[in-house]
């Protein structure tokens, strides 16, 4: 059976094939077209099953719909934590938005050059990148003038949508400072790719010094275990860690308690973006990151970038602070 066509629609509906064009590309009322009329081309279209040709619309109008999500190595793959949050918040996002999302999977044996072709060539209208201001891929979107909003890096060279984390650094010392805690550490992760975390790095150095006397020290370890041990071998031993996720918080807090540890009395813990956990665990202190608002600003700064409109480099969100049970 044939596919049915635009002239299929225009023949059933009783209207011209360009009266039915209009109506379905939503430009019906202001061109004054009768909701009667309007009513019968959207009939004719349920009765035939006919839908337009999105390549056809795609090259006509210069815009495929679609905007790329592209995902390093270690940004996809898992159903928990900070990227599969990020990750949804996108996905709703666009859904709002009403347009379409590829995306691409990065590896680590694949050449940036090849990864940055597989978003290029007219496959999308832009590319959402997270958190990779370092990331040659970065350097390459802004070479190229490709339509780009980079989310969670405040150090990126692209247009980005980023949370003011210096500042939830700030507010998690400041917290543990009126709780009575006074040795701090910061525990965090060595990446080539995110600049924002040395901002964050800078705000613990500053803010501690001024609250505490001191700057405190930095671990900068591996997850879990062996953070709970570089923490342990520190002299004088902390007495409260600002982690630089929730991962690193949570994962810090199974350990101490599989030592016997009594959080917070012997080790304070906070986090950083609240995300959600399974199962019946205390609830860490972090700072509250807005992480749908970061998503939905940086899709509509990204369609604004689509349709030509001028844009503001920086978009920074404020954060707050959830007290919870781990400090």
């Amino acid at each position: 059976m044939a596919r049915p066509t635009r002239r299929d629609v225009a023949q059933l509906a009783g209207v011209a094939p360009s009266t039915v064009s209009l109506i379905l590309n939503n430009r019906a009322e202001g061109l004054g077209i009768a909701p009667a009329t309007r009513q019968r081309v959207e009939e004719a279209v349920r009765s035939l099953g006919y839908y337009p040709n999105r390549h056809i619309h795609a090259v006509l109008s210069g815009r495929t719909g679609n905007i790329g999500l592209y995902l390093r190595s270690d940004q996809w793959g898992t159903a928990h934590g900070y990227w599969a949050a990020l990750r949804g918040a996108v996905e709703r996002a666009v859904s709002h938005a009403d347009l379409g999302l590829l995306v691409y999977c990065g590896r680590q044996d694949i050449p940036t050059e090849e990864a940055f072709a597989r978003q290029a060539g007219g496959v999308v209208d832009g590319v959402l990148i997270f958190n990779s201001a370092a990331d040659p891929i970065a350097a390459r979107l802004l070479e190229t003038g490709m339509r780009a909003v980079e989310i969670g890096d405040s150090a990126s060279p692209l247009p980005y949508v980023a949370i003011d984390g210096a500042d939830g650094v700030r507010q998690a010392l400041q917290h543990l400072h009126s709780r009575g805690y006074r040795r701090p550490c910061f525990v965090n992760f060595p990446s080539s790719y995110e600049g924002s975390i040395g901002q964050r790095c800078t705000a613990f150095t500053a803010e501690s010094e001024r609250l505490f006397g001191r700057p405190g020290p930095f671990i900068d370890t591996f997850i879990g275990e062996h953070a709970l041990e570089a923490i342990l071998a520190t002299r004088p031993v902390p007495d409260c860690a600002v982690c630089v996720s929730d991962e690193h918080a949570y994962a810090l807090l199974a350990w101490a308690l599989k030592r016997g540890m009594a959080v917070p009395q012997d080790l304070a813990i906070t986090g950083f973006d609240c995300l959600q956990t399974l199962g019946p665990v205390p609830v860490t202190t972090s700072v509250l990151t807005p992480i749908q608002d970061m998503a939905d600003a940086s899709v509509a700064k990204l369609q604004s970038l689509i349709a030509g409109d001028p844009v503001e480099k920086e978009t920074v969100l404020p954060v707050g602070l959830r007290i919870g049970d781990t400090t």
